[in-house]
């Protein structure tokens, strides 16, 4: 795999939790019945941003990334309310490009992987037994920006299937201590 249609899968991914966050957020909080009043204060002029009483349109990310020395991590903040399509800003070690991109570890479990933190080498070729990704929230934000989200950065754990199938295993599924 190439390192674009990496950040195209990233990108993706990251659409897609962020349209399913809404959509939770809006059958959660039972907004086709009582929808949230616009916020007070907003920033941004896109109404569709401040419109609790559907789920907003979002359009495909577009990902940008570049080469750190520092810790590897992702940027990402989306309001609907500017009418831009959500950005995701990725920056990633030199190996990226060579140990996630190449071998196919740009998403895992719906997410995208920023590093491989730790390899599980007890298989050819080896996997990846612990990452960084970047864990999406969304929600509507009734105080000033309505309908918006962004990323956490995270280090998860991967469980592995017989059928070598890898899901995340998010911090707060973690055994006290691990």
């Amino acid at each position: 795999m190439r390192v674009g249609q990496a950040r195209e899968l990233i990108g993706q991914a990251v659409t897609d939790a962020v349209r399913a966050g809404f959509t939770a957020w809006y059958d959660a909080m039972d907004y086709a019945t009582h929808p949230a009043p616009p916020p007070a204060f907003q920033a941004g002029r896109e109404r569709a941003g401040h419109d609790a009483s559907r789920v907003p349109h979002v359009p495909a990310a577009r990902v940008e990334s570049r080469i750190t020395d520092a810790e590897p991590g992702m940027f990402f903040t989306y309001k609907v309310e500017y009418g831009a399509e959500p950005l995701i800003q990725l920056s990633l070690s030199r190996t990226w490009a060579r140990q996630v991109a190449a071998t196919g570890w740009a998403v895992m479990d719906g997410r995208p992987v920023i590093d491989v933190l730790e390899w599980d080498h007890s298989t050819t070729p080896a996997r990846p037994a612990r990452v960084r990704t970047a864990l999406i929230s969304a929600d509507y934000d009734a105080g000033m920006h309505g309908w918006r989200a962004h990323a956490d950065n995270r280090s998860c754990r991967v469980a592995w299937t017989s059928q070598g199938t890898g899901s995340l295993v998010m911090p707060w599924a973690e055994p006290e201590g691990s």
